[in-house]
């Protein structure tokens, strides 16, 4: 590779070189002959001048001897002579007719000479079809310019000029080019040789032979490159028996621990990392080693603790959260360690995510529980000191209470069946008898369970149902509580008049029942929290809709325990669509 380059790198200097040597030879001999064509052609302009100033003066109008005259002169120069007025009219050239010209007032040389200097012009002639070198003399009759001289050179000699030149340079680049190839190639083989030993060298170091030498060359820098890697293969070798041994002496240690460990050196660089660690922080201990334990974890907490572990040589143990691919919760304790040669820290770090999950739930479901038990209860006692207080007596009054309390009471039923049913589900799970079903039955004796609420509410439900819908192979019992259940929230979560919309699709795999709403919505914040036991959507949009919080949570339960999925879409203020996935088969 690096003799390709060094080859490649020297060819393209020595053509670099040939073709600027190349350019810059053609455009000066270019400007030296453009250059001497002008000034021979102001030679020839300022003799003419002096002739034709005295022919135009003896006679008006040119006569026939005169173009005759300016022909042969124009032969002798080599030159095309035009002779024009003050008006831009072509009075006599020798190479075509002055009628046919046209008015030559605008050209930039004629202009010059008007003024009464010399005009130059270097112009590509239209008629001509070629390259044109133009000089204008005035041609003055006292004081007065009369008319203007015109001497026209074509240019294509020098165009052929260069083309000869270019055609030289190119055989002699084409010869350098040949000749530097074979410089290039023996300079580049002895420059890049005892590069390729060193390089040789350091491979058979890389497959394990640290004893591999490089043979010394000749004084010079490439002497001093082997000498330094000779020195640096023998440091290499002694380091690698180091830490070979000091890798038998942990591994043991390391594979029998369940807890992650890690070990830092005094500058909290990574020295140490066990197999249960680097399944839990999703590292590899490979890459790790010898890395700083802010780059390895980037838990700034964990740094702090292990620097105070460090400075101040004392155990430690704390709980710490930490995010690896989720947020998890760690029991961490840290210890000093001391040597010889280096000192440092260990950190055994014990998961116990699942532990402060299992406290939260425990804590959160005594509250959920006990807050929706509360609320009837008071509910209860109430309206029972009410009665106790006389108005028993009236019958009215105690029938509305009676009533009340039955609701409560039936509030409290509900709510027991379900946790018992919720009990029953993550303990023993659900017994499923699968058969045939026809979902669009499911779906009308789950719409005839909740008519009476559906009246209530004046809710219009519109169904679409393709004629050739199959039947599944599933629990009816299942499908029929999560359609009462999908059903009854969208009852409950849209204002009088609205729309249910309650559909079946079939794919592949699934049929797929959607119950959409045209409700209050759900936040988007909210949406991953909707399945969770006694969690309901924010009081202050839901209104005083009553439930146990527990529909949705069951809801997912069942679908989970078909084999299916259900998913959710849902906009404040425009509504709610739940899709059920249950399997085919």
């Amino acid at each position: 590779m690096l003799r390709r380059e060094i080859f490649v790198t020297y060819m393209i200097v020595v053509l670099i070189s040939l073709s600027i040597t190349g350019i810059v030879t053609v455009k000066a001999v270019e400007k030296y002959f453009i250059k001497n064509a002008e000034e021979s052609l102001i030679t020839y302009a300022n003799v003419l001048q002096s002739f034709l100033a005295t022919e135009l003066a003896e006679q008006q109008n040119p006569s026939i001897q005169f173009y005759r005259n300016i022909r042969e002169l124009s032969k002798y120069i080599d030159a095309r002579i035009t002779i024009i007025d003050m008006d831009g009219k072509v009075i006599a050239d020798t190479e075509k007719s002055p009628d046919a010209m046209e008015n030559h007032g605008d050209r930039p040389e004629i202009k010059e000479a008007y003024k009464g200097k010399i005009g130059k012009s270097i112009r590509y002639s239209s008629s001509l079809e070629t390259k044109m070198m133009y000089i204008a003399v005035p041609i003055k009759n006292g004081d007065r310019v009369s008319v203007v001289l015109r001497l026209a050179l074509p240019l294509s000699q020098i165009g052929h000029l260069s083309k000869y030149i270019w055609g030289v340079i190119l055989s002699s680049t084409l010869i350098g080019t040949i000749i530097a190839f074979f410089m290039s190639t023996i300079f580049s083989k002895k420059i890049t040789k005892p590069i390729e030993e060193v390089a040789k060298a350091a491979k058979e170091i890389a497959q394990g032979d640290y004893g591999t030498k490089i043979p010394l060359s000749d004084p010079g820098e490439i002497r001093a490159l082997a000498e330094s890697f000779n020195h640096m293969a023998e440091n290499l070798r002694k380091t690698i028996d180091e830490l070979k041994e000091g890798k038998e002496k942990t591994e043991a240690i390391l594979g029998s621990m369940a807890e992650g460990l890690v070990a830092v050196d005094n500058r909290c660089r990574v020295i140490m990392v066990n197999s249960a660690a680097e399944k839990l922080f999703k590292i590899k201990r490979d890459e790790v080693l010898g890395r700083h334990l802010l780059e390895m974890l980037r838990n700034r907490e964990l740094y702090d603790l292990v620097n105070d572990v460090l400075e101040n040589r004392k155990n430690v143990s704390q709980e710490l959260k930490m995010i690896t691919s989720e947020e998890k919760i760690f029991r961490v304790n840290i210890v000093p360690i001391s040597g010889e040669k280096s000192s440092g820290a260990v950190a055994v770090l014990r998961d116990i995510t699942d532990l402060r999950k299992l406290e939260r739930v425990r804590t959160d479901f005594v509250a959920n529980v006990s807050h929706e038990l509360k609320t009837p209860l008071t509910s209860i006692a109430g309206f029972v000191e009410t009665l106790l207080d006389g108005a028993y007596k009236s019958q009215d009054h105690c029938l509305y209470f009676l009533n009340i309390i039955k609701q409560e009471t039936d509030r409290m039923t509900r709510l027991i069946d379900e946790l018992l049913f919720f009990s029953r589900i993550e303990t023993a799970g659900i017994a499923i008898k699968k058969t045939n079903v026809d979902l669009v039955e499911v779906v009308i004796k789950a719409l005839s369970v909740l008519q009476t609420a559906i009246k209530e509410k004046k809710h219009k439900v519109n169904l679409d149902f393709p004629d050739d819908i199959k039947p599944v192979l599933s629990d009816e019992d299942s499908l029929l509580q999560i359609m009462i259940n999908l059903i009854d929230n969208a009852i409950k979560y849209t204002a009088d008049g609205g729309r249910i919309d309650i559909s079946l699709e079939e794919t592949s795999d699934h049929v797929v029942v959607a119950v959409a709403d045209n409700g209050i919505g759900i936040a988007e914040n909210e949406l991953d929290r909707i399945f969770e036991r006694f969690y309901r959507v924010d009081r202050a949009r839901g209104g005083d809709v009553r439930g146990t919080g527990l529909g949705l949570a069951l809801v997912k339960h069942l679908v989970k325990s078909l084999e299916g999925k259900i998913t959710v879409e849902s906009e404040l203020g425009k509504g709610t669509i739940f899709r059920v996935y249950i399997p085919k088969v």
